[in-house]
């Protein structure tokens, strides 16, 4: 992060301009403030506040709190005179991140807000990390009576006892990441981040926001958790590379991918780099679609039903098998909160939930000849 606006207290006329026209000269927008209240009416557009320490009202607790209470994370540097006992008091008594020792010199101030822009970069990271290590907690369970299912289930808490990258392969719909949580939540690193990101076009704001830093930000910003990349084989070419550099300098963050697309398909045709291919798929775990899990569709379609709000139909559980459900528990999801929303009245869960061409009244034999893995 980049200290780009800046609000400056100063009783000294000289001192003042001369540090207002530093900041400007390294590019940021400076505004003067008289006082602390006028302070408190600029911090919204202010990445740092630098005020004297001899300004008076900052002393006040009751403008220190109504400053946190507005801006909690706000920079705010005081400026010093080195040697002067005031200075010294004053640093102890607010909440001070840095100083900034008088007279003001360009470099002097050029680090500091290097200093700054990285201790704020910190502290945002800090609080997306956590905030999405909440939303993690919980999510990771995947019901199943199938023995396949099963199967695969037990494989994947092999894996994630392991660092080994992980691929995740299957039908769009089929709870891949349900299953790359399940790897972080078996693991040792389950009390640390779990980051998605991803990799299609027109979802690359989050990958690129894991790399945006020059040197790369993945290991410090993962903090020895785990990320996820969606759809890892549809990242564009010098996205492959900045993630092939990524995993071979950093080794605390550990990296689960998905894939809807067959990878090798991909590596053959030259969409994908080999190297990095060899890199992700450490590990592989397969995820069948729907239609192969048979006896998971009335509990799927059951747990959905308590998770909307909606009774359960008596009968007709039986018919939902002989449906493809093409876009697998997405759209049994899907299906089963529109019937909660139109709230029909019902007896059968087919008559709720199919497509009206395969209801039992209009179904023909209909069957998917093959699934692309």
């Amino acid at each position: 992060m980049s200290i780009r606006k800046t609000t400056v207290i100063h009783n000294n006329e000289l001192l003042r301009r001369r540090l207002v026209g530093l900041l400007t000269d390294l590019g940021c927008e400076v505004t003067v403030a008289a006082d602390g209240h006028d302070l408190l009416s600029t911090i919204e557009s202010c990445d740092v506040a630098i005020v004297d320490c001899k300004t008076v009202d900052i002393w006040d607790a009751g403008f220190m709190a109504r400053l946190r209470a507005c801006a909690p994370n706000l920079p705010l540097v005081l400026t010093i005179q080195p040697g002067r006992l005031e200075s010294y008091v004053a640093l102890v008594s607010t909440d001070a991140w840095e100083h900034l020792p008088e007279p003001f010199y360009r470099d002097t101030v050029a680090v500091l807000l290097h200093r700054l822009g990285e201790q704020q970069k910190l502290v945002e990271q800090n609080r997306y990390l956590w905030a999405e290590l909440e939303t993690t907690r919980g999510q990771a369970d995947v019901n199943t009576r199938d023995p396949r299912m099963t199967q695969i289930l037990r494989q994947v808490s092999k894996v994630a006892a392991t660092d080994a990258a992980v691929l995740i392969l299957g039908e769009r719909g089929t709870e891949k990441e349900k299953v790359a949580r399940l790897v972080h939540k078996a693991s040792e690193r389950r009390n640390l981040p779990f980051i998605e990101a991803g990799c299609r076009q027109g979802e690359e704001e989050s990958f690129t926001r894991l790399f945006s830093d020059a040197g790369g930000g993945f290991a410090s910003l993962i903090m020895g958790g785990t990320i996820f990349l969606r759809e890892v084989t549809a990242l564009a070419p010098e996205a492959q590379a900045r993630l092939l550099r990524a995993m071979e300098d950093d080794s605390c963050a550990r990296v689960v991918s998905s894939s809807s697309d067959d990878p090798f398909e991909e590596v053959e045709r030259g969409a994908f780099r080999e190297d990095l291919f060899f890199r992700i798929n450490a590990a592989q775990v397969f995820v069948p679609p729907l239609r192969e899990r048979t006896a998971d569709i009335a509990l799927l379609a059951q747990e959905f039903m308590e998770q909307f709000g909606m009774p359960k139909p008596e009968d007709g559980w039986d018919e939902l098998a002989q449906y493809d459900w093409p876009g697998n528990v997405n759209e049994l999801e899907a299906a089963v909160r529109l019937a909660a929303i139109r709230r029909n009245r019902c007896d059968s869960a087919a008559e709720h939930l199919l497509p009206p061409r395969f209801r039992p009244e209009n179904r023909r034999p209909f069957r998917r000849k093959g699934g692309s893995t």
